[in-house]
């Protein structure tokens, strides 16, 4: 079972993603060349300096549901219809953290708690989200310049340690609570409609409509082991050649109903208008198992399971996009489901012929790893789950070939090249080296639930300090089954992303200016927030002013929202080297302060300093400088990552093709 089995709640609102930007850029990382300046807005791309991290629900309220094979609105009168969802109200909310400055695009929710509440303020349900990274990043909104405002994705996860602390009266409620299991249920979401722009009312703030379901013992619980359809996009990493995006579904295992979900899969016009009209849209089931993407069909060629009613008004708020089609009366449909591909169509003007604008995974293979961000430390062994399918079924005795990758990461993630003249620009670092700070098979083989577990583990020395002024090293891992079928479209951000810590020996006597005050004066610069409201953590006097919720900040385990560093990029070994330091005072009391560092020699200034760039500009074939230049809306975001990977695509075909484009 998952958030697309009944009984199932859907909900609509606002989030907000209070991010701090600063870190976007890795040369920011760098103590040494970094200004006060960087912290202002706008700078250098920084959108939002002054950003808490902070990610919370806002205003979201339970506008449907689906129970015995109906859907649940307010006509029907079922109290959950009316009620709301909303955060922790004992503690912090969650946080949104990215994994590195150089992998942003799998950023992670940490620490947020989910409560339903009624009209009264009582809690129906409660649980805990378990971290999860956001998957099928597109363009959804088709106006304006490309930003990340027009960047959509979905979140996929479970709330554990569920409890239900109030008879809610309610028949969905009552049945959700009885066909879960492991105290969890499912949790599905769609963001989009951003406001990263600081001019906007709603800046920070975007759209999100999502789904809580069951959840069965022994599932996924990040994406459904189901059908899944991929979209093709050959021009553009976020752009489908058809219009519409990925989607996922489940045929009931009596096949008597199909549901997908359509949550992030139709396009919109601009941040606050409705889905798009792309025309009429069918699901259908083709008659063959082409092996082969589809272009165009005739209508003897599917059979037809339904139309998609995403142009009613009502449908998008009521069922966050999750169709269920009813096929008991459609045997034909039913029998071909078992071993043939879905379909979504529209019908060609003025023809016979249906454009295939999205299909099922060529002959339904499909290979997923569950969670795939990872954060381990020197000596340690994490497992990576994979999951196998065919037509939605699991996949037996299926090889899953395991590769390195460097997927969308390394590039600077920053906006321009604006620099102060008398400090020389950091470097962007290389990643994924050296090779052998983690490990792994090369191949894992699938259980009789389709299931393959596969062994990480970091060298006892892990990666030293390979980038320089950025602690650890980012390692991407690629796989795909070994049988995967000519033609066959993969989801390009399926891939494993790593966070390899650097290893760190715990000094006997750690001191400020030795151990602390590089890390702290890094942190301190990236997120000036602390600072102006907190502790300073480029100043000692002003830390040993704070030693108490340092020292509970640093020890808190990873998934409390106020674990302390809120990026979650140090390694054990300099948190235990923090906490001792804390833990240990001088003869004065307070944490020993030790001798500064001597200071090298100035730098000469440069015989003419560098222009100040007026526009970004994006870094490709190995250099700050170079490259296309970036509006001042794409900086320093999601959308220069994607502009920095599809240039660096470009460079390699010209390459290849000995300086062709």
């Amino acid at each position: 079972m998952s958030y697309l089995d009944a009984p199932r709640l859907h909900f609509h609102g606002w989030f907000q993603a209070d991010v701090s930007t600063i870190n976007n850029d890795v040369r920011f990382f760098q103590n040494d060349s970094f200004v006060p300046e960087y912290q202002q807005l706008n700078a250098n791309g920084s959108w939002n300096p002054d950003g808490t991290g902070i990610f919370r629900l806002m205003d979201c309220v339970v506008s449907g549901g689906y129970l015995n094979g109906q859907h649940i609105t307010a006509e029907l009168h079922d109290p959950v219809i009316g009620m709301t969802l909303q955060n922790a109200d004992q503690r912090a909310p969650g946080k949104l953290v990215d994994l590195d400055p150089q992998q942003q695009m799998v950023s992670q929710i940490w620490g947020m708690q989910v409560r339903l509440l009624d009209a009264a303020k009582n809690a129906m349900l409660q649980g805990e989200y378990k971290p999860a990274a956001f998957s099928n990043l597109w363009q959804r909104q088709q106006k304006g310049v490309r930003m990340d405002q027009q960047l959509a994705a979905n979140y996929q996860s479970v709330l554990h340690d569920v409890v239900w602390p109030t008879a809610s009266g309610s028949a969905l409620l009552q049945a959700l609570q009885a066909a879960t299991q492991d105290n969890m249920l499912s949790i599905e979401f769609n963001v989009y409609g951003y406001g990263r722009d600081s001019t906007i009312p709603r800046y920070t703030l975007g759209h999100i409509a999502g789904t809580i379901g069951p959840y069965l013992s022994g599932e996924p619980k990040h994406f459904v082991l189901g059908r899944q359809m991929i979209a093709y996009t050959p021009n553009s990493f976020t752009q489908p050649a058809g219009g519409v995006y990925n989607l996922q579904g489940k045929l009931a295992p009596d096949a008597s109903s199909l549901t997908l979900d359509f949550g992030n899969s139709f396009p919109i016009e601009d941040a606050n208008s409705g889905l798009m009209n792309i025309g009429q849209v069918l699901v259908a089931v083709l008659n063959t198992n082409p092996g082969a993407r589809l272009a165009t069909v005739q209508s003897s060629q599917f059979t037809l399971i339904g139309e998609v009613p995403y142009l009613d008004a009502h449908w998008y708020p009521r069922t966050a996009g999750v169709q269920t089609f009813n096929l008991a009366n459609n045997p034909a449909a039913q029998a071909l489901l078992a071993g043939h591909p879905l379909v979504l169509l529209t019908p060609v003007a003025a023809s016979t012929s249906y454009n295939v604008v999205l299909q099922e995974s060529i002959e339904g293979l499909y290979v997923r790893a569950d969670s795939f961000v990872y954060r381990i430390d020197p000596g340690e062994t994490q497992t990576i789950d994979f999951y196998a399918s065919q037509f939605g079924q699991p996949l037996a005795q299926a090889a899953v070939n395991i590769s390195p990758t460097e997927g969308m990461m390394g590039g600077s993630g920053g906006g321009n090249t604006v620099q102060p003249p008398t400090r020389p620009r950091a470097a962007i670092p290389d990643i994924a080296t050296p090779a052998d700070a983690i490990s792994y098979p090369v191949s894992v083989t699938t259980n009789p639930s389709g299931l393959a577990t596969l062994a990480l583990a970091a060298s006892a020395q892990g990666p030293g300090t390979p980038r320089g002024y950025i602690s650890g090293q980012l390692y991407g891992l690629a796989y795909q089954l070994g049988t995967q079928p000519p033609g066959y479209i993969p989801n390009p951000l399926n891939y494993v992303s790593i966070l390899a810590y650097s290893a760190k020996e715990v000094p006997e006597h750690p001191t400020w200016y030795q151990d602390i005050q590089p890390l702290f004066t890094q942190y301190g610069n990236l997120y000036p927030i602390m600072s102006r409201y907190v502790v300073n953590l480029n100043d000692y006097a002003s830390v040993v002013t704070r030693l108490k919720v340092l020292r509970l900040a640093f020890s808190l385990p990873q998934h409390d929202p106020n674990h302390m560093p809120v990026t979650r990029d140090l390694g054990a070994g300099d948190r235990a080297t923090i906490l001792k330091w804390l833990d240990n005072p001088g003869p004065d009391g307070l944490p020993l302060l030790g001798r500064p560092p001597v200071a090298p020699p100035p730098a000469s200034p440069p015989a003419s300093p560098p222009q100040v760039a007026t526009q970004a500009t994006l870094p490709v074939a190995g250099t700050a400088e170079a490259g296309t230049p970036l509006e001042a809306l794409q900086g320093a975001g999601k959308t220069a990552v994607i502009l920095q990977y599809e240039q660096r695509l470009r460079d390699i075909a010209r390459d290849d093709t000995g300086g062709q484009p």
